[in-house]
């Protein structure tokens, strides 16, 4: 594909791939396309509507719906949702999921989906005692 691009002052062809998927059925996103994400539980985490700069208006205040599971969620009190993020502050074991963004622009949808995998707290190892140590 061949793409111009053009300003009073500036003109430059670029080349580029372009892959379009469709929505697998019944999900809102393509799982080939997915960004990925680890979070452990009881950290924060902040999972960002990746790309999508090149879509948001200046001065003006984008629409941006966030889903889980591509179903519209009533999130929990602590979760902050701001304009193109969400913040989890404390990560709960069903937190785990497909977030998608999507941002209307016009008559047009963007969306971008994030898989969200939830681990379990590394603990660090404590270091071992030995019996001298431990008595005196």
């Amino acid at each position: 594909m061949m793409c111009v691009l053009r300003n009073s002052t500036y003109c430059m062809k670029v080349s580029m791939s372009l892959t379009v998927e469709e929505s697998e059925d019944g999900l809102c996103f393509s799982s080939r396309i997915r960004y990925q994400e680890r979070a452990e539980i009881t950290k924060s985490k902040m999972i960002s509507c990746r790309d999508i700069d090149d879509y948001l208006a200046p001065y003006k205040q984008p629409i941006m719906t966030w889903y889980k599971e591509c179903q519209k969620k009533e999130w929990r009190s602590s979760i902050i949702i701001n304009t193109t993020s969400l913040w989890i502050p404390e990560v709960q074991e069903d937190d785990g999921g497909n977030y998608t963004c999507e941002l209307k622009y016009g008559s047009r949808v963007v969306r971008r989906t994030t898989e969200l995998k939830v681990t379990e707290l590394r603990h660090r190892a404590n270091p071992q005692l030995t019996a001298a140590e431990s008595i005196g």
